[in-house]
């Protein structure tokens, strides 16, 4: 008995042995869709309020669940931007703004407003929630489901919100951003389904569109760390490759480049395939993606039948769209 388990063993352990890779994680970011560079040390973040006529009930419910959603869209941009590696070492600071102009066009503050809030927190670029509008919606009836009555009801929120980026050492407005957007929620149920119970309340769904809002914006200047993992080879029989291996595990990327590019010109075709494959990821981790697409390129020429080569190709090519510079 005890023969037989030991021979299992055996098998296993030459079948481990034989995987010349491994999977590593990763955490990566790319650029983003709007890139702004930030001058100086802090940052800006205008709410603005606009002031309007609420004489009646359906005027004051309207312009609070407006100032609720814009609260929530800057809280939201602002937990962003200060996750994002994009903005490491800003600060950052936020300020109501109320407006009383009552033109249909969402006008750009004046930069004598600019100016002073810049003087205020030292800071010389504003992003600012220019104008954000929420309209929710819900209804509920009865559906029958044969002999049995159930009720569906939902409530939707659609979102308009307008952000600019003012820029005051250069006068200019670098970013003029305009989203919109509906969320939805929807609930079936054998009682009537209504707001505040088995669907968000008006102003909580409100809220999540404001964040929402928020979210999205920050989605195009405020990339945030993602995490993935990647194939590395590591051959078991190859003493420079297990070295250069640990080089990069312990963020040595580039004297781990420099093994596997020496090795990359090894008589063996597979093991120069593999070096080479090595190197495709050293580049991307030190942000060259051409190049990765280059060495994976070698790669093929040397050893067609690598594993990996076309999954590497294809998410090398995205990171590259990703990282494109803007026009």
């Amino acid at each position: 008995m005890w023969i037989k388990k030991f021979k299992w063993l055996v098998l296993l352990f030459s079948l481990t042995s034989c995987i010349s890779y491994r999977y590593i994680d990763i955490e990566f970011y790319d650029s983003p869709q709007k890139s702004i560079v930030v001058p100086g040390e802090n940052l800006l973040v205008v709410e603005n309020l606009h002031l309007r006529n609420t004489d009646t009930p359906i005027r004051e419910l309207d312009w609070a669940l407006d100032s609720v959603a814009s609260n929530e869209a800057t809280d939201a941009l602002i937990s962003l931007l200060k996750t994002s590696p994009w903005y490491s070492g800003i600060t950052l600071f936020k300020h109501i703004y109320y407006r009383n102009d009552s033109s249909r066009v969402v006008l750009p503050l004046s930069w004598q407003v600019i100016d002073s809030l810049s003087n205020v927190y030292n800071s010389k670029m504003v992003v600012s929630l220019e104008y954000l509008k929420v309209r929710p919606y819900y209804d509920t009836y009865p559906l029958w489901r044969g002999d049995f009555k159930e009720y569906y009801g939902f409530i939707q929120v659609l979102s308009y919100t307008y952000w600019r980026i003012y820029n005051v050492e250069t006068r200019k407005i670098n970013l003029g951003q305009l989203l919109t957007d509906t969320l939805l929620w929807e609930k079936n149920d054998w009682i009537e389904v209504t707001p505040g119970n088995q669907l968000p309340g008006i102003f909580e769904a409100c809220a999540f569109a404001g964040a929402d809002a928020g979210e999205q914006f920050a989605q195009l200047i405020a990339p945030q760390w993602q995490k993935d993992s990647r194939a590395i080879y590591v051959p078991n029989t190859n003493k420079e490759m297990s070295r250069a291996y640990q080089l990069a595990m312990h963020g040595n990327w580039l004297d781990a480049a420099a093994v596997w590019q020496r090795l990359s010109s090894s008589t063996s075709k597979e093991l120069a395939a593999q070096a080479a494959f090595n190197m495709a990821l050293a580049n991307e981790m030190l942000g060259k993606f051409q190049l990765s697409i280059e060495w994976l390129d070698f790669a093929k020429s040397k050893y067609p039948h690598l594993k990996f080569l076309k999954e590497y190709r294809v998410i090398l090519q995205h990171r590259i769209e990703n990282n494109k510079p803007q026009k």
